[in-house]
């Protein structure tokens, strides 16, 4: 699984940080970025459309979520919003 979270006091963030951190030994791996440079560019159409290929092989697909019936409730909502 994949947490992202923004947090714009730092002084919570380092604090966030240093608990994350303590869960290293357990398999938790924990990446700091600092946003504030790309925030505005990250999901720009430009953006997407010169770093689709990274995006859609970032994600981690769940072949088990597919098979469930929630998948498919989520599936036919979604559809019907397109589809209206």
């Amino acid at each position: 699984m994949q947490l992202i979270v923004n947090i714009k006091d730092n002084s919570i963030a380092e604090k966030i940080l240093w608990f994350l951190t303590s869960f290293s030994n357990k398999g938790v791996v924990v990446k700091q970025v600092d946003t504030d440079a790309t925030q505005e560019n990250l999901l720009t159409d430009e953006y997407i459309e010169e770093n689709w290929r990274e995006l859609l092989m970032g994600i981690k697909s769940d072949p088990e979520y597919y098979k469930s019936e929630q998948y498919k409730l989520d599936r036919g909502e979604y559809l019907m919003e397109k589809y209206k």
